[in-house]
């Protein structure tokens, strides 16, 4: 049995934060900062983004509201109504509670009737684990309208106050690079798309050919990470004597390991690759390659790495992107160019796509290809 994305929905709070503005939201910390926010900026050419909280840091959605958002909106361009989906998959990568599971969460405040329920907990790839749990379920026969969404509330997290007493790790008291940058890097949002097993009777519907995701964490180290202040994985936030010396130590601040990254573009590629290899896809044949990045150096980067390892890689007008408006909402952001793409009007009937996402957290990268069919097709 086939399945269909037939109807998708996005909520991104507020206005669009421009670049100027990121510090009247989220704070400056150390006396480098604003000359460490043009640095980033300009690498990842982010001109603006989306906020959940306002200028006095107050939250103003939860980032089940987010979820929640995105999911009405999606049910709304839909022939289904909240009474109909049985299988609501929810993912995050900080979720508003650390216990029950998020979707719990999103299925409360949504308040449709009883129905199955899975939370996909990581950082980018949970989004991908979503979509593919409703993917399965729905040719499986276990389920007829599924939600699969995806949804981030980063801001709070790197809200100034929450720096006040992290140790320095440098002599003009700034807190460490690996923390820092992803301050102005990520932003809020939310994604949400309805899976069926029959394309909708108008417009265009997506059908889901197949979708792979690969991890690579037997063999690479950690390199975005929360709860520990160093990626060995030693010591974990619960082992310090309270919370609050954890937090003072760095633990419960988001890191990364730039050392790593240009590794991830190196596996991406080799798994895009082996896709290609396996005749899973036809480079030729794609309209269009949707693909998550961090910033528009890791898409240089990529192609770059394609072209050396001469593979036939998607033209580069075919990707697509909107980074450089929304920002990097993490599992939510493959969910949002999606979205973007079809109320465009961008895709039509016959278009074959390509989604990647790959995830720095251990190493994961996800595929999925799609088909674009017109109303009612089979």
């Amino acid at each position: 049995m086939p399945a269909y994305i037939t109807a998708m929905g996005s909520f991104l709070p507020g206005e669009p934060v421009p670049n100027d503005e990121v510090e009247e939201y989220i704070g400056s910390v150390g006396r480098a900062s604003s000359g460490l926010r043009e640095q980033t900026l300009d690498n990842c050419g982010i001109k603006t983004r989306h906020y959940a909280i306002d200028k006095q840091q107050q939250t103003l959605f939860s980032n089940t509201d987010l979820a929640v958002g995105a999911i009405r909106r999606a049910v709304e361009r839909s022939n289904i109504t909240l009474d109909d989906i049985d299988l609501i998959a929810a993912a995050t990568g900080l979720p508003d509670l650390i216990a029950p599971g998020f979707a719990s969460g999103v299925h409360g405040e949504l308040g449709s009737p009883p129905c199955e329920i899975v939370s996909t907990h990581g950082i980018c790839s949970s989004g991908m684990m979503a979509l593919k749990n409703a993917y399965l379920q729905v040719v499986a026969g276990e389920k007829k309208n599924a939600v699969a969404c995806a949804s981030e509330l980063i801001s709070r997290l790197m809200k100034s106050d929450r720096f006040t007493d992290v140790r320095p790790v440098s002599d003009d008291g700034a807190i460490a690079m690996e923390i820092a940058f992803l301050r102005y890097m990520l932003s809020d949002g939310a994604g949400a798309a309805l899976v069926q097993d029959r394309p909708a009777s108008e417009g265009i519907s997506l059908r889901i050919d197949w979708i792979s995701l690969t991890s690579y964490a037997n063999t690479e180290r950690t390199c975005m990470y929360m709860g520990a202040a160093d990626n060995s994985g030693k010591r974990s936030w619960l082992d310090y004597p309270s919370a609050a010396e954890a937090a003072v130590d760095g633990a419960l601040a988001l890191r990364q390991d730039l050392g790593l990254l240009p590794h991830l573009v190196r596996l991406g590629v080799k798994e895009y690759q082996r896709l290609l290899d396996e005749g899973r896809f036809d480079p030729d044949e794609l309209a269009w390659f949707p693909a998550h990045y961090s910033s528009e150096r890791m898409k240089s980067m990529v192609l770059k790495e394609i072209e050396k390892k001469k593979l036939r890689g998607p033209s580069v007008e075919k990707w697509y992107s909107n980074l450089t408006r929304v920002g990097n909402i993490g599992s939510a952001s493959i969910y949002v160019i999606l979205e973007e793409m079809l109320a465009e009007g961008m895709i039509s009937a016959g278009d074959k796509l390509l989604l990647m996402v790959p995830e720095s957290g251990r190493f994961a990268v996800s595929f999925a290809h799609l088909t674009a069919v017109s109303g009612g097709e089979v």
